[in-house]
């Protein structure tokens, strides 16, 4: 009878456990789920600061990696994934694909659409709402 109960505990304290673990990665997901506002965006080889653009963008990013970039008066369907601080995410549209990578901190996201050490590529920087 003592290795039954012993048993039972064993297994309530097991599924305990995992439900604990299972929640850390939601609540780590759910603080990342939101609405990002564009704040500007500029080439990176742009020698100025950068420049507040009449056009409003923002970035919708939503549980299971997916979301919706709104940009250029229009929606793009995008995948993304975060790692620790590292932020890479892919928008599709029409069958074309455009990869970007950055950070995300502090609801802060920096993301750049090719390499960021090449002058023509752009440089997008949003604040979680």
């Amino acid at each position: 009878m003592k290795r039954l109960n012993a048993c039972v505990l064993l297994i309530i304290v097991v599924a305990m456990l995992a439900s604990v673990l299972a929640g850390c990665g939601k609540s780590a997901e759910n603080s990342v789920i939101g609405t990002y506002e564009g704040q500007y965006t500029k080439f990176v080889g742009d020698p100025d600061e950068a420049k507040v653009t009449d056009e409003e963008f923002s970035l919708e990013l939503k549980s299971g990696g997916v979301g919706i970039h709104h940009r250029d008066g229009m929606d793009f369907n995008l995948t993304w994934n975060l790692e620790g601080e590292n932020f890479t995410m892919k928008e599709t549209f029409l069958g074309i694909s455009i990869d970007y990578t950055g950070t995300l901190k502090d609801g802060r996201l920096d993301i750049f659409n090719n390499d960021p050490e090449d002058d023509f590529t752009c440089e997008y920087v949003y604040v979680k709402k």
